[in-house]
């Protein structure tokens, strides 16, 4: 048996009311005199968070179903019928999330006999109803008894008698807090913030909340973070926690800003549900002025190119956190300036840990560094600035300019474009540029296709229009910096796809002004490939059947966690004589009127080789989405693919089969001989179980993202308060 409380299960809750609300409301008919299968439900013990309860039936081998509802959703209800129909009806939603029929499902849920139990974490004097019917396993589970409904209501909470005192010494824009409770046994929780949050957040005019919510949410807020940290509950709990009289200390608080502390006592029961134990006690302090961190930062510029250059900062701290950006420069912007800009424009993400680095940065592109930092633009003014940040508060910023060496003008340089790895349906351009810092982006098509005046006005005005939307979330970016992000430059090989078989194909390449954003030329290039005709092969691909992860429960393929809740579908394929080699992929939606051509292009990043002396494919998918299996052959003669097979499914609970087919299925490929089989550690060809994704255009890079240095997470420190100053309102 599993218990059954409804009360955890808030979206089939929230669900249940909507679905109550909409059913007519007829006239009250008297409940029928209860006959056959009858309850006798016993109160035990009540608390302020807990009931224990004993359910009696009538006939102790009937099933039945136990559920706890809170009395008002119970009382919307007009007849205990559509209370009944919408229960069974919100769980089989949840049997077929799990690939079960409710039949499969209710068994985990349902009593037999005499049921002792109780039900906790509830909330205090509220008004609870336990319900009780009885379910008929040879009809489906349909409720076969009339509804036992026993309502009770919790105790009221009895809080702590516990006060305390909180003592704030400022230094700067540290805080030390000596918090002396009355009652040292009692556990507390303490909480600094701003007031500005603190008042914004129980304005009638925001979010209304009481001091007590604001207090669980600034909770419930700080344990999330841990827990997205890495640190296991315990940790946390052994770190907020405290009991007795303690000192703590916060760090990095925004100076000159007033600030609200808040502790409360909180009772922690055995199941580890938490509950606010007593009234909550604020005061207030004021910060001084910042203290900088003892910082200092070196700069080094050197080698530089027309879209290069060698950078390097040093920090005196290897520990200390540090911001630092190139940028185009204006000749006249200083380095506070500057540093101001972008503590206005990304503090908040600062704040948050982003775009902050320590130790040495080298992109010099000598030892133990890549390459050199990739820059947007030649003959253009650039600086580097950097700086100091911590919780706000920023060290004496450095800054170093220098001008990138001049390039030829766009509209001399000279391209070339070549083609391999040509197949009826794809084919790789290698583009090669005589001047490394033009800006361009290739295309191909059919050369009746091909208008130039209308791809050129294309181009320009989609540069246009990115370059104003890029400006409207920060109006300092620059037309090469735009480029830099979505255009080509220098050598590159890129794959093209969604071509017809045995066409000609034309290429062009269009290079970009970067001070203008217009083309400066256009290179074609006539007769760049002929598609061949497809292979003579064409794959069948036939769909063997749908199996639940749960009952494969790791029994065939060894990884329980992977097919757990989920449908494993396996497809059979074949009509493959005269190939060379077998491709597959499985991937979402109905693609089964799709051209060979767009399936090429669609499955692009997902083919993998299928054993031709075992083709099946098995993978891990979702209940009730469509899926359609592809596969292709490359033709032995002439080493090029055929036509792309396919077949479509949708794992439901009605398609469901019988977990013994795949058992003996597998168990006959592992039999064969040569078998690439190898359980339990695989599913097939010895890769795994495949995960299905929808498909995704996966382009080339167009430009080098620097790293960003993340901070390690520190070791959690029991005497130092996480400053509630990062929790804003728009993170809701």
């Amino acid at each position: 048996m599993k218990k059954f409380n409804w009360l955890m299960m808030l979206v089939a809750m929230v669900a249940m009311a909507f679905t109550a609300c909409e059913n007519p409301t007829p006239e009250p008919e008297p409940e029928p005199t209860p006959e056959g299968l009858t309850f006798k439900v016993e109160l035990g013990e009540i608390t302020y968070s807990s009931v224990e309860y004993t359910v009696t039936p009538s006939d102790l081998e009937a099933e039945y179903l136990c559920i706890l509802y809170d009395a008002e959703t119970v009382e919307e209800f007009t007849q205990d019928k559509y209370l009944v129909a919408t229960l069974l009806q919100e769980l089989e939603a949840e049997a077929r999330a799990e690939g079960m029929t409710l039949a499969e499902f209710l068994p985990t849920y349902t009593d037999k006999g005499v049921l002792e139990d109780s039900y906790e974490r509830l909330a205090s004097e509220s008004d609870y109803y336990i319900i009780v019917f009885g379910v008929d396993p040879a009809n489906n589970y349909e409720a076969c008894s009339e509804v036992s409904k026993t309502k009770f209501t919790t105790l009221a909470f009895e809080k702590l008698d516990v006060t305390f005192e909180v003592e704030t010494t400022v230094d700067g824009n540290t805080a030390e807090f000596e918090v002396t409770p009355s009652d040292n046994e009692v556990i507390w929780y303490f909480y600094t913030i701003s007031t500005g949050t603190f008042d914004y957040y129980q304005s009638p005019d925001a979010y209304n909340m009481s001091l007590d919510q604001f207090l669980l949410y600034c909770l419930e807020q700080q344990i999330g973070q841990l827990r997205g940290a890495g640190y296991t509950d315990n940790q946390i709990l052994n770190a907020i926690f405290h009991k007795g009289a303690l000192t703590l200390q916060a760090k990095d608080l925004t100076a000159n800003t007033d600030y609200t502390n808040m502790v409360a006592g909180f009772i922690i029961d055995e199941t580890g549900a938490i509950t606010l134990a007593s009234d909550v006690a604020t005061s207030t302090y004021t910060t001084g002025d910042a203290k900088a961190a003892d910082l200092t930062l070196t700069i080094s510029v050197t080698d530089v190119e027309m879209d290069r250059a060698a950078i390097k900062i040093t920090p005196s701290d290897d520990k200390a956190t540090f911001c630092w950006m190139v940028g185009a420069w204006d000749g006249q912007q200083t380095a506070e300036e500057i540093m101001n800009e972008i503590v206005a424009m990304y503090g908040s993400w600062m704040n948050s840990g982003m775009m902050l680095y320590y130790g040495v940065q080298d992109y010099t592109g000598g030892p133990g560094s890549a390459y050199k930092y990739k820059l947007d633009a030649p003959d253009t003014d650039y600086y580097v600035v950097a700086f100091g940040y911590a919780g706000g508060i920023t060290t004496e910023p450095v800054m170093e300019t220098f001008h990138t060496l001049p390039a030829p003008d766009a509209s001399e340089t000279e391209f070339n474009m070549t083609a391999s790895s040509i197949t009826p349906y794809s084919l790789t351009i290698g583009v090669t540029s005589s001047v490394a810092s033009t800006y361009y982006t290739p295309g191909v098509c059919k050369p009746e296709e091909y208008d130039e005046e209308i791809l050129v006005s294309e181009v320009e005005a989609g540069i246009a229009e990115m370059l104003e939307m890029q400006q409207q979330f920060d109006p300092n970016v620059t037309l090469s910096q735009l480029l830099g992000m979505y255009f080509y430059k220098g050598n590159y090989t890129i794959d093209a796809s969604g071509m017809q078989p045995e066409t000609t194909i034309m290429g062009y390449i269009f290079a970009i002004d970067h001070k203008t954003g217009k083309v400066a030329k256009v290179q074609t290039f006539e007769n760049l490939a002929t598609t061949p005709a497809v292979g003579s092969v064409t794959p069948t691909v036939e769909f063997i059947g749908n199996y639940s992860g749960n009952d494969e429960a790791g029994a065939v393929f060894g990884q329980p966690d992977a097919t757990k809740g989920r449908a494993i579908s396996v497809f059979k394929y074949s009509n493959f004589d005269g190939a060379r080699s077998l491709f597959t992929t499985l991937l979402g939606d109905n693609l089964m009127n799709y051209t060979d051509p767009e399936l090429w292009k669609y499955g692009t990043g997902y083919w993998d080789a299928c054993s031709m002396s075992q083709p099946y494919g098995f993978y891990v998918t979702d209940w009730d989405y469509e899926y359609t299996a592809l596969a292709y052959a490359v033709d032995a003669t002439t080493g090029q693919p055929g036509g792309i097979g396919r077949q479509n499914t949708m794992p439901t609970v009605e398609n469901k089969q019988d977990i013994q087919e795949l058992i003996d299925l597998v168990a006959e490929l592992n039999a064969a001989e040569g078998s690439s089989f190898a359980l339990p550690e695989s599913v097939v060809i010895g890769e795994g179980i495949k995960y299905v994704a929808s498909p995704v255009v996966v382009e080339a890079p167009v430009a080098e993202v620097k790293a960003e240095a993340k901070v390690a997470a520190p070791a959690l420190n029991a005497n130092e308060v996480m400053v509630g100053g990062y929790i804003r309102p728009f993170y809701l």
